[in-house]
């Protein structure tokens, strides 16, 4: 296989990761909104409870949200560099 065509193959493996990263990105962004709106209902509900085990429900949700954050922002970022890289090849 000739440089150009290697070349051409990993220009199409970046495009096809950088399009699948954004809609992971974005499937994770509306997974995170959910998690936003089950906080809301937990503390909404049984805030306050005497066991404090909302509290317990709502700091693992805040901690998964998060993180559903910053995986979806990575995922943006590299799918933007990916882009950038893919155009220079």
């Amino acid at each position: 296989m000739s440089s150009a065509s290697k070349l051409v193959q990993v220009r199409q493996q970046l495009s096809a990761l950088s399009e699948r990263s954004t809609k992971l990105a974005t499937q994770l962004l509306a997974t995170k909104q959910s998690f936003t709106q089950t906080i809301s209902a937990v503390q909404g509900t049984i805030g306050g409870s005497a066991r404090k085990t909302d509290l317990n429900m709502v700091a693992a949700l805040q901690a998964a949200e998060k993180k559903l954050e910053e995986a979806a922002a990575a995922l943006q970022h590299a799918s933007s560099e990916g882009k950038k890289f893919a155009s220079t090849l």
